[in-house]
């Protein structure tokens, strides 16, 4: 049954604010262990999160048409490029700055409707020009007036391009095998990779695991196992241009989350940039309703 439009974008706005806050758990994490580390365990525990909703979901996602071979690839593909997508992030954050790292994290909001174009996706001038004002936005929050290229730039920009192919494969694989299905096995390719090269490259102990427990919860309940189901059960039935747009605001709460939690201060270009994202998405809503509602509307 196709959801309203109404709790495709609850479901996006809330996955969008717990990956924001996800930042600050993922910082506290790494005061004790490596990245790779704490990708697996927190994979792991999302796979354990999404156990009981399976088993209270499974006869009804087994109805789909896809075969148990078709699951087994999808969450295989989905799964490789949401490990990919995340390692590469971490490696470009070795050589560049977090700031110039969101900049071009975020440019998988253009370059979704890109991709989507050669899909046969339709994208409305409206959702673009509200991409353009987001991304303007994204950048004066997260790249300071002294921009330049480093290394690691290369690497984060590839992690852009996987996050967009990861987008697009996620809403063309949970209308036929379903969304708990598809997630339980990402997450766990995911973590059986990040746990394969965390064994070979960062040393593991319990100790660093019980001080970093808090922010792994988090990461593991929150960051994965319900934000990332939320976002695979929206985009069954929502635009990923348009979703990608809502999802933009996640930035906005990784700023609000540090000055919160870690006392971080906005500068008043942070606060512009806030302003300019949430001004993109209010517009593309205000815009959509006009028609004949916001998702219905974006898929003409």
């Amino acid at each position: 049954m196709k959801q309203s439009a109404a709790a495709t974008n609850i479901m996006l706005v809330l996955a969008a604010l717990l990956w924001g806050l996800g930042f600050v758990a993922q910082r506290n994490g790494m005061d004790f262990m490596g990245p790779f580390s704490y990708s697996a365990i927190r994979f792991g525990i999302g796979v354990v999160c999404l156990l009981p909703v399976y088993f209270m979901t499974r006869k009804r996602e087994r109805d789909l048409p896809a075969g148990r071979g078709s699951v087994i690839f999808a969450g295989l593909i989905v799964g490789l490029f949401l490990f990919l997508a995340v390692s590469a992030q971490q490696i470009g954050l070795r050589t560049t700055t977090a700031g110039k790292a969101g900049f071009i994290t975020s440019l998988y909001m253009i370059l979704v409707p890109l991709f989507g174009v050669f899909l046969g996706h339709k994208t409305s001038r409206n959702i673009w020009f509200s991409i353009a004002v987001a991304l303007a936005g994204v950048y004066f929050m997260s790249v300071t007036r002294g921009f330049t290229i480093l290394r690691g730039d290369l690497f984060v920009l590839i992690c852009a391009v996987l996050w967009a192919v990861h987008f697009l494969l996620i809403a063309h694989y949970s209308r036929r095998i379903g969304a708990i299905r598809l997630s339980i096995m990402q997450f766990l390719i995911c973590a059986v990779l990040s746990l394969i090269v965390a064994v070979f490259s960062e040393a593991i102990s319990r100790d660093a695991i019980v001080a970093a427990l808090p922010a792994i919860l988090y990461g593991g309940i929150g960051a994965v196992g319900i934000a990332y189901t939320l976002h695979v059960i929206a985009l069954k039935d929502a635009n990923p241009a348009y979703a990608s747009l809502i999802l933009s605001t996640e930035s906005v709460f990784a700023a609000l989350g540090g000055w919160i939690i870690l006392n971080e201060s906005m500068t008043p270009r942070q606060l512009a940039g806030a302003g300019l994202i949430l001004c993109g998405v209010i517009f593309s809503q205000l815009r959509k309703q006009k028609k004949t509602g916001l998702i219905e509307a974006a898929k003409l």
